[in-house]
């Protein structure tokens, strides 16, 4: 055994065990990163969690409709002085949802840059906003965004939110949708169409194009070809 001072090694080591076992953590002279110390705050003293940030924005959101025009144009100020220098995708996400709620010149200045922001869950998140107003602005960049987006989830959402606007502006751009390969955005581009028109012409892609190019329209098929397709 080795000896050190006329005190074993292991005598040390045992010593200190006990020591622990015996609550010195208790003392409160480790650092708080220490697993004894028990449970610590993640937050800091100043800064608002970001889930609590969120929940406050989708509280503005709610309500909104309650809100008087000066209240409005007070909570659009300050959501678009806050998305200036926001780091976080998820919480400039709800901004931009918050300020789908708050037309103004700042919510518009701020919308009309997210729309081409470098993350594709933020431009989703624009045109949903864009989607809550029925002016020709708002028609114009959701156009835009169908038939320019990089990302087609981004176009899928664009598409979705013309349909929202039932602004017969956005026939054109809802019209070149419906030749686009992907069978997903013909199916969002036809649900859109029905809502800006107000017609439902089914679901037949071909009826549709026909529409939109002032063509006579194909008479809908009957049930036993309905049939036939969906089985052969």
């Amino acid at each position: 055994m080795i000896i050190v001072d006329g005190r074993s090694i292991i005598g040390w080591f045992l010593g200190g065990m006990v020591l622990l076992t015996a609550g010195c953590a208790d003392l409160d002279i480790f650092p708080a990163w220490m697993p004894f110390q028990g449970p610590v705050s993640d937050t800091m003293p100043g800064v608002v969690p970001p889930g609590e940030r969120i929940v406050k924005i989708q509280k503005l959101s709610a309500e909104a409709g309650s809100a008087s025009p000066e209240q409005k144009r007070q909570v659009s100020q300050q959501l678009a002085q806050s998305i200036r220098d926001e780091k976080d995708p998820l919480i400039r996400m709800e901004i931009l949802r918050a300020l789908g709620h708050y037309p103004g010149p700042e919510s518009d200045a701020v919308l009309k840059a997210a729309i081409a922001d470098p993350d594709g869950q933020v431009r989703m998140a624009a045109c949903d906003a864009f989607g809550k107003r029925h002016d020709a602005e708002s028609v114009k960049l959701l156009s835009e965004t169908l038939r320019s987006d990089v990302d087609a989830d981004v176009r899928l959402t664009a598409a979705l939110a013309l349909g929202e606007t039932k602004n017969p502006a956005a026939v054109p751009a809802l019209g070149d949708a419906l030749n686009d390969a992907d069978p997903a955005m013909q199916y969002r581009a036809v649900l859109a169409l029905k809502q800006v028109t107000g017609k439902d012409l089914g679901n037949d892609v071909r009826r549709w194009q026909q529409y939109v190019k002032g063509e006579p329209i194909d008479p809908p098929p009957s049930m036993a070809e309905q049939w036939r397709h969906l089985f052969f």
